[in-house]
């Protein structure tokens, strides 16, 4: 038998064991990723639940400034509209 044949097979097999092993370990290693994604996107979920509850008066105070200002416009045109009539009768 020839040592050629014999080298080239133990070479390929050797070689198809270590890609074997390196898929494994390629394997558990992107399973680590999926697990340590998954915790982080758990983390920010909750980070922007908290950010929503905590602006969420702050968004209503600015409605309640909002409703004062068209009120105090509106306060304003009823004054300016009843000072017209004043000065007419004048």
């Amino acid at each position: 038998m020839e040592v050629l044949p014999v080298v080239l097979t133990s070479v390929l097999i050797v070689l198809a064991l270590v890609l074997s092993i390196v898929g494994v370990q390629l394997f558990l290693v992107l399973m680590g990723v999926k697990k340590t994604l998954s915790r982080m996107n758990q983390a920010i979920d909750l980070a922007e639940e908290k950010l929503v509850s905590f602006s969420a008066p702050f968004q209503g105070l600015g409605g309640a400034v909002a409703g004062m200002k068209t009120g105090f416009k509106v306060f304003e045109l009823f004054t300016q509209w009843l000072n017209r009539n004043k000065n007419k009768n004048d």
